[in-house]
């Protein structure tokens, strides 16, 4: 089976082929967050073999690979992780999953390390612990001593996880501290502090385009990893999506080269990393507030989230194609009949009760459309 959302992504390939012209040929793609397992309770699941062929559909070369949650404990889930990259001829990249709150916890992280692995994964949510924790601080620490990265699950719902990693990041500049999902749960506090803390990075498996843009354009772009979650995602929506803002903020193909994938093969070499230039900034000219942009934005992001948790968009694509609805001579008139155009598509699948995924797509692009299209004049 491919993974979940591969067959509908179809929908972006000519927005993404436009920003691929713009990158330039020859980039070296290195996703800095998939998965694999077959427990997790959310449902997911993805073998190593859907992984290399979400990359292959992108084009990509090579991704970063850790455990799902597992909630029997990380061990087999962490050996099948190094098998499969061992077998991989490179494309994979394991990192170990480890719990802390596991009595063999660092054990399992001086094994994984001796065994290949290229660092950590944590997940305070999923794996219910709190930061600060003595032996998050030690996984960090033994990171550091390897120059290696620790990716921290960094959606919602984690208290105290900005601060605690601002203390872990002076406390072990060596270690390399990722927040995964464009680190939504802290990225307004945490911006200042990341400025001048270089390692500190965010990846950006993540989707609301009001966050995206935020990150690109308040942190430096040396500390900005491309990634796509899957299998939560496909590979071309969020590749489409990272280099759409990179361009909207302003950053050159250079700097987009890097994120996709130069950065993140420093990272898990132990490298010096890129220094890419300070952040775009907060004032970045996003373009003028167009209020049609903004609704179809909400609207769409909220059609979103009951689509992934297997509710009914409707309405709220109802709500976001009528926010496209403008006057035959209103300025952004081309830009919301494209819009709208997506939206159609993600209309029409709802209503061919096509799985809820079928829909995020075409809906996601034209939120990534209305979102940026004015600071990119188009």
């Amino acid at each position: 089976m491919p993974v979940r959302g591969l067959p509908f992504e179809d929908v972006v390939t000519e927005l993404r082929a436009a920003e691929l012209e713009w990158l330039g040929p020859d980039v070296e793609w290195f996703d800095a967050h998939t998965h694999i397992g077959h427990h997790d309770p959310d449902g997911f699941e993805a073998d190593p073999e859907e992984i290399v062929e979400a990359l292959d559909v992108a084009g990509q070369q090579r991704a970063l690979l850790f455990a799902m949650h597992e909630p029997d404990g990380y061990r087999e889930a962490n050996d099948w992780v190094l098998r499969s990259c061992a077998e991989s001829e490179g494309r994979l990249v394991p990192l170990g999953r480890i719990d802390p709150k596991a009595p063999d916890a660092m054990d399992e992280a001086h094994r994984l390390l001796a065994a290949g692995a290229r660092g950590f994964k944590l997940h305070p949510r999923s794996d219910a612990f709190t930061l600060p924790h003595p032996v998050v601080d030690d996984v960090v620490a033994l990171a550091a001593e390897h120059r290696l990265p620790v990716l921290f699950h960094a959606g919602r719902g984690i208290p105290d996880l900005g601060s605690s990693v601002v203390d872990l990041a002076r406390a072990h500049p060596d270690a390399r501290l990722i927040l995964a999902h464009a680190g939504i749960s802290d990225l307004g506090p945490i911006a200042p502090h990341a400025r001048e803390l270089p390692n500190i990075l965010f990846d950006t498996s993540w989707w609301l385009i009001s966050d995206m843009l935020t990150l690109f354009s308040t942190i430096p772009p040396g500390q900005i990893l491309y990634a796509s979650d899957l299998p939560y995602g496909g590979s071309r929506f969020p590749s489409l999506l990272m280099l759409r803002c990179a361009r909207a903020v302003g950053l050159t193909p250079e700097q987009a080269r890097a994120i996709a994938g130069a950065q993140t093969a420093r990272v898990v070499d132990g490298s010096e990393l890129l220094d890419l230039g300070p952040a775009p900034g907060d004032d970045v000219p996003l373009g003028r507030r167009v209020l049609a942009f903004e609704r179809v934005i909400a609207y769409v992001s909220g059609a979103v989230q009951l689509a992934f948790r297997g509710g009914d968009p409707s309405e709220a694509l109802a709500l976001a194609r009528l926010a496209c609805a403008t006057p035959p001579k209103a300025e952004h008139r081309q830009t919301l009949s494209e819009i709208d155009r997506y939206l159609e598509i993600a209309q029409q699948r709802v209503g061919e009760g096509f799985d809820p995924f079928a829909c995020l797509y075409p809906a996601m692009v034209g939120m990534v459309l209305a979102g940026t299209a004015d600071a990119l004049r188009v």
